[in-house]
């Protein structure tokens, strides 16, 4: 169910008849974004869609929400932060909750290791496992994510649990009912832990992967050859587990040699496998009492069954696999990041200096607010995705899941490594919270993607989306002697990257107090739409190649999306009534107030071009620094004789 209300004045009024079974509101009937209806609002036409709570029916997919940042539009319909667990389900989720809270509370006062028996009947394996299998409990995006709070204050565990819900998720997807009759309830109930077997120790330069797998066409038959690394196992105390790891090989399709037949294919290789090899283990930087080990494969026999969705298709499968990792792994740096702000805060406030408390240092409190304001977008961001997934029928959230680990992963070793500064020493005491909270937020950052690896996917999945829509302008704008209206047009507008003109009109479905905040979204959409265009206009099809400005614009998407997120989820908290609402707001408007600010930084930097921006003269420099091998001025007492 969607807290969605058409004026302030309903708003205010009616906050409360939305917990009635049926809500009747008015959607558009080409499911456009809501800026485009606001332009056309006297020819559009309208429909009436009834929508139940009781009923798991999701509702029509509607246009993604950041990719259409990029082209300068917005659905604010969106701005209504997702309710889609009822009431009565989520006091039944929260009492299921508190032996789980229990349990790890007590953990937090013992060393000992995590009995597998403990994980398994908590449930903790079958969260997202459908009901209709013993051990399941059905859980969907957003409750399953909530049940998963609990351990993630324990990262090392936490680490091996989310790997096995991930491949469960592939499974509920992808999986033919013969595959899902055969894994999911010895997976529901922790008989069989999976386990994503991904990447690789030394990749290939020329080929997807070093781990392969050829196809015997007269005994219907697959052969899997290779290595892979990192791979997550049961917990340590778990003797003899068995295991069920999905591996992503390289395929070649029949009748088609060379690069083209190349592809890669999903398969579900037992542990218990003739050829299947467990290698060292991975001693980590971080996360110490996670197993991660290498598994090698001896020309392992594998059957078509045990394909997970349609051979040689796995890179098209692989957007469903990192969505559920980027979202399930952004829940552990919220969590490691909430772990490292209470300890921080406990801290000034049980110490003094100088006859002074720490928490009434200004440098103290602007620390402890600035990390509170990126835990509540971090927050928001996560289960304003999940929801959109719990609430359409195929909603397109790859920019959004990529986005929110992008977000998570930068501020949660931005709040591990300032918090240092302000405690000294004792930070890095072995065995100090804060020293492992360092170490886990920095294997986090490193697990799986890394952080400029998502900012160039977030670019690029963006200026793909818009350079469709926008290839005709562009055109246009490549080609002024041929489109000198379009150039004239342009040229009298009164648009500008300082004062953008926009009509979203994103007030209208946030609280009134919000309607700044409002003002700055629709700012800084514009302004990013503006430095798409200019972007498309300047290099072409070369864009791809200018990785900085690229950068730049993953940046301004994922404020955008922080700030939206934040606005709307402050919006329903302060219209329902919930405890500290108020401050939400606060924290909202700090965060769009800082994220326009931002935004209109990163963009005047593309504006500006590579000459005045600095990046032409770090270019320079970085050929000099490679042709060195390293550092190359002389030492700066030399002399010159």
């Amino acid at each position: 169910m969607r807290y969605n209300l058409f004026s302030r004045a309903v708003r205010l009024l009616n906050q409360n008849q939305n917990k009635s079974k049926q809500i009747y509101t008015l959607r558009s009937a080409s499911n456009k974004a809501s800026s485009l209806n606001t332009q056309q609002s006297d020819g559009s036409a309208r429909e009436e869609v009834t929508t139940t709570a009781e009923t798991g029916e999701k509702l029509p997919a509607r246009e993604p929400l950041v990719k259409n940042f990029f082209v300068g539009l917005t659905d604010k319909e969106l701005l209504g932060y997702p309710e889609v667990i009822p009431r009565e389900e989520m006091v039944q989720l929260q009492n299921a909750l508190i032996p789980i809270q229990n349990y790890f509370a007590e953990l937090e006062q013992s060393t000992e290791l995590k009995e597998q028996e403990n994980l398994k009947q908590l449930g903790l394996y079958g969260l997202n496992v459908p009901t209709d299998y013993e051990g399941g409990k059905g859980y969907k995006w957003s409750a399953s994510l909530m049940a998963s709070e609990p351990e993630s204050s324990h990262t090392s565990l936490a680490l091996g649990l989310n790997s096995h819900r991930v491949v469960v998720d592939l499974i509920c997807e992808l999986g033919t009912p013969e595959q899902q009759q055969v894994y999911l309830e010895s997976l529901a109930k922790g008989d069989l832990i999976a386990s994503e077997a991904i990447l690789e120790y030394t990749p290939p330069e020329d080929d997807f992967f070093g781990t392969q797998a050829s196809y015997n066409s007269e005994q219907r038959s697959w052969t899997l050859s290779g290595e892979k690394a990192f791979v997550v196992f049961a917990p340590k105390s778990a003797k003899e587990q068995r295991q069920l790891f999905l591996v992503l090989a390289q395929t070649q399709h029949p009748n088609v040699p060379g690069h083209t037949g190349r592809g890669s294919t999903f398969f579900l290789v037992d542990s218990q496998l003739k050829g299947v090899r467990l290698g060292e283990t991975h001693d980590t930087f971080g996360c110490p009492d996670a197993s991660m080990r290498r598994i090698h494969f001896d020309q392992v026999q594998l059957t078509e069954q045990q394909i997970l969705g349609k051979p040689h298709e796995g890179n098209r499968y692989a957007e469903q696999l990192v969505r559920s990792s980027r979202l399930r792994s952004s829940l552990l740096g919220i969590a490691l990041s909430k772990r490292l702000l209470n300890q921080l805060a406990n801290y000034s406030v049980d110490t003094t200096q100088g006859g002074i408390q720490i928490k009434d240092l200004e440098l103290m409190r602007v620390h402890l607010s600035q990390s509170t304001c990126s835990i509540y977008a971090m927050e928001s961001m996560l289960y304003l995705s999940a929801g959109l997934l719990d609430e359409f029928a195929g909603q397109d959230v790859t920019l959004e899941s990529s986005i929110t680990k992008y977000y998570t992963l930068q501020q949660l070793y931005a709040i591990a490594t300032q918090s240092l500064g302000l405690l000294g020493p004792q930070s890095l005491h072995r065995g100090q919270p804060w020293e492992r909270g360092l170490r886990d937020a920095a294997e986090l950052c490193t697990q799986g993607e890394s952080v400029s690896t998502l900012s160039m996917f977030i670019a690029l999945t963006g200026l793909q989306y818009a350079g469709q829509r926008m290839n005709e302008g562009v055109r246009k704008s490549r080609n002024p002697l041929f489109h000198p209206g379009h150039i004239f047009g342009k040229f009298l507008a009164s648009n500008s990257l300082e004062n953008p003109k926009t009509r979203m009109l994103l007030a209208e479905n946030v609280h009134p107090t919000l309607e700044p905040a409002a003002q700055c979204i629709e700012h800084s959409v514009a302004r990013l739409n503006m430095a798409v265009e200019l972007m498309f206009t300047r290099h072409g099809n070369a864009v791809v190649e200018r990785q900085h400005e690229m950068q730049r614009l993953a940046n301004i998407a994922t404020i955008l999306y922080a700030m939206w997120a934040s606005v709307a989820r402050a919006s329903r908290s302060y219209c329902i009534g919930l405890p500290l609402a108020d401050h939400e707001m606060l924290t909202a408007s700090s965060i769009c107030n800082q994220g326009r600010d931002d935004v209109m930084r990163l963009a005047s930097e593309i504006y500006n071009g590579n000459y005045v921006n600095n990046d032409n003269n770090l270019l320079r420099l970085s050929s000099q620094v490679t042709k060195s091998k390293g550092y190359f001025p002389v030492h700066p007492l030399m002399f010159n004789f």
